[in-house]
């Protein structure tokens, strides 16, 4: 589940019940029951969007309780060094993404528009402009070979 075992805090305390969640979520971790930062959040397309809100609304849930400090919600969609750009180099044609915490940002943005993109084609879109969230799971099992594509 969502715990920081070190300090016996979960995140299903203070974030993931209170996003109104329908299902309990998890996180990769390593041999040592660290979780793994750089991925591995396993959920159903549901709370995918669920999150996806949370981002839209600036770190408030449905109720408008404030789970996540704004500046927050805004630094982690920001880039905040030149090779974190978006646009910055061309990669087979396309202008490359920028990058935040865990999040990508287009190249070509509409909206302020950003999205969370998991290893096998999973998506988190967010576009606070248009107020539209979209979620989508799916199983991209030739990644390893071609991911790079997706």
């Amino acid at each position: 589940s969502l715990c920081d075992w070190s300090s016996d805090v979960c995140s299903s305390d203070l974030l993931w019940s209170k996003l109104g969640s329908q299902a309990d979520a998890y996180w990769l971790t390593d041999k040592t029951g660290e979780v793994v930062a750089a991925g591995g959040l396993n959920a159903v397309l549901r709370d995918y969007a669920r999150f996806g809100l949370l981002y839209l609304n600036e770190g408030r849930n449905f109720a408008g309780e404030q789970l996540v400090p704004a500046d927050w919600v805004r630094a982690s969609i920001t880039p905040d060094s030149p090779h974190l750009m978006p646009g910055r180099v061309q990669v087979d044609g396309f202008p490359a993404w920028g990058y935040g915490y865990q999040w990508w940002i287009p190249g070509a943005r509409s909206g302020n528009d950003f999205n969370g993109i998991g290893i096998y084609g999973q998506f988190i879109y967010v576009n606070p402009e248009r107020k539209v969230v979209i979620a989508k799971t799916s199983a991209y099992a030739d990644y390893n070979n071609s991911g790079e594509l997706m």
